[in-house]
């Protein structure tokens, strides 16, 4: 089986923000043997440089350290499409006993590591970023694994996650969409340049451009009104529509002007 070069698409089309690390196509000790699902961590950090440990490694071991690293605001930050070293030695059912590194995608969520500091975004992302994973390899929430469950080696990673509550959320978006997204992304159109894409290619480089153009203004992305409508957007210029015909549900802030 490939490495999986599909990461950053699979969690993109999930809806998730995903940063990709020049390089992470190449990065790794080596190739899957197969792949078998994903194994939960934390940082035991909690700082915005925890990437750097698991991208370069530490004294006594070398980086990369897991796949994936996620961030406390939600993104993704993809590390390598290699084998990483994060299992250790431990088991799981299907899974290889002391050799998991070969057969599952490690996720390093930024945490100090006692179960008090994970927000909200950041274990939705959790979820739905395991979710998306499992589902393109055609995998249940039960190789949805934490590094405690999985170890021999006394981890206690991810602290404060109650694994099996956890799972059945994951299970929940797995099948959400039964179908999965793996077909879509591979389709291909053709371009304003006529040019010829993936799915997945534009949804890449969208991503790109909507977090360069936050980067320059230093926040969201202010939504520009059309001229047409007021200097309205399309959906506040349709909510002062439905307010102005009495429509329930509609805000009443923003009626027509006239």
């Amino acid at each position: 089986m490939s490495d999986p070069l599909w990461l950053a698409d699979v969690l993109r089309a999930e809806g998730l923000r995903v940063l990709e690390h020049d390089g992470w196509r190449d990065r790794g000790h080596g190739d899957f043997a197969d792949i078998r699902g994903v194994l939960c961590h934390h940082t035991a950090g909690g700082g915005e440089n925890d990437w750097r440990i698991v991208q370069y490694g530490r004294p006594d071991l070398p980086g990369p350290l897991a796949q994936l690293v996620l961030e406390r605001d939600g993104t993704y930050r993809v590390i390598a499409a290699g084998v990483c070293w994060h299992a250790g030695r431990g088991s799981w059912p299907g899974w290889p006993t002391d050799n998991a590194n070969y057969h599952v995608i490690g996720i390093e969520a930024v945490s100090r590591g006692d179960g008090s500091d994970w927000t909200p975004v950041q274990l939705d992302a959790y979820k739905r970023g395991c979710a998306a994973i499992l589902r393109h390899l055609g995998r249940d929430a039960g190789d949805c694994v934490a590094h405690r469950e999985y170890s021999s080696e006394g981890k206690i990673d991810p602290a404060g996650i109650d694994m099996p509550a956890f799972r059945l959320d994951v299970q929940a978006l797995i099948n959400r969409n039964p179908g999965g997204t793996t077909m879509a992304l591979e389709e291909t159109f053709v371009n304003f340049r006529g040019d010829t894409v993936t799915l997945g290619t534009a949804i890449r480089y969208i991503d790109e451009y909507v977090c360069e153009l936050r980067e320059q203004v230093g926040g969201p992305i202010p939504l520009k009104g059309w001229p047409q409508l007021g200097d309205r957007t399309l959906v506040d210029a349709v909510a002062a529509i439905g307010a102005e015909l009495g429509i329930d549900g509609f805000s009443d802030v923003a009626r027509v002007q006239k």
